[in-house]
């Protein structure tokens, strides 16, 4: 039992450090709104995740942050996430393109602010919470098996599905988050154990995340039965894909067995 709380420790510390985020955001966010708040958001993600990645040093007792930060294995990164790039095509279609009647008008720097660095600390910050943490303890294990790559995926899945879910105000709202953004989770947390490379998953977490989030400057919404075909039934399709392009990848052999040295 002691053996097991020393190698995924990193899950109590992600509960933590969430814990932590939400509480201080909730204290900046009534002071700030439009590109103000994106880039104080934008700046409490980066101070999260830089004291983040140091306390993830730590643990895995590592000299240099470009020891946990790295470029190999990110063209294998690049592969296992196919299933994402998959879906960003559907997204643009769906909602941009058949989905929206009506754009807001807003100003370059909520946009620029929204998109890209608020997007950009999230992948930083997120990555190192829910994947470098939650999915760490597989590399401190001697049984690095796919069976093991999937439990962490999973872990990685629920985690990212529950911590979203619960910021939700219905049941029905919840639920959906859960299975959307847990989702993503396995997919992000594929991506890390298919190649203990966190840059790769925190790549695509920043990329996909602006198409995610450009709906947000939609002010209308066409009423058709494309979108809502779309929306209620081919999306889960998309996510569907995306789980079973994980799976491969955790099944596949990795990139990389074992703790770096």
């Amino acid at each position: 039992m002691k053996a097991f709380i020393k190698k995924d420790i990193g899950i109590l510390f992600c509960i933590i450090f969430y814990s932590l985020f939400i509480a201080v955001s909730n204290i900046l966010k009534p002071y700030f709104d439009g590109a103000y708040w994106y880039l104080v958001s934008s700046m409490q993600r980066m101070l999260f995740g830089i004291m983040e990645l140091y306390v993830f040093m730590k643990l895995t007792r590592k000299k240099k942050w470009t020891e946990v930060i790295h470029f190999r294995n990110f063209k294998y990164g690049m592969l296992a996430s196919i299933g994402m790039f998959l879906y960003l095509p559907f997204e643009i279609i769906t909602y941009y393109i058949i989905g929206a009647k009506e754009w807001m008008s807003t100003t370059i720097p909520i946009v620029v602010s929204c998109l890209l660095f608020q997007q950009f600390a999230t992948g930083f910050w997120e990555e190192l919470t829910f994947r470098a943490f939650v999915c760490e303890g597989y590399y401190q294990r001697n049984s690095v098996t796919a069976k093991n790559r999937l439990v962490y995926a999973f872990i990685s899945f629920m985690v990212f599905g529950i911590v979203h879910a619960i910021e939700c105000d219905s049941l029905e709202i919840a639920i959906y988050r859960f299975i959307t953004t847990g989702t993503w989770g396995f997919a992000f947390a594929s991506v890390y154990l298919y190649t203990h490379n966190i840059l790769a998953a925190m790549f695509m977490h920043f990329f996909t995340d602006i198409f995610l989030n450009i709906p947000t400057f939609i002010a209308e919404w066409n009423d058709s039965a494309a979108l809502t075909i779309l929306d209620n039934y081919i999306h889960f399709v998309f996510l569907g894909i995306m789980i079973l392009v994980g799976i491969y990848f955790l099944w596949k052999e990795p990139k990389e067995t074992g703790s770096r040295k």
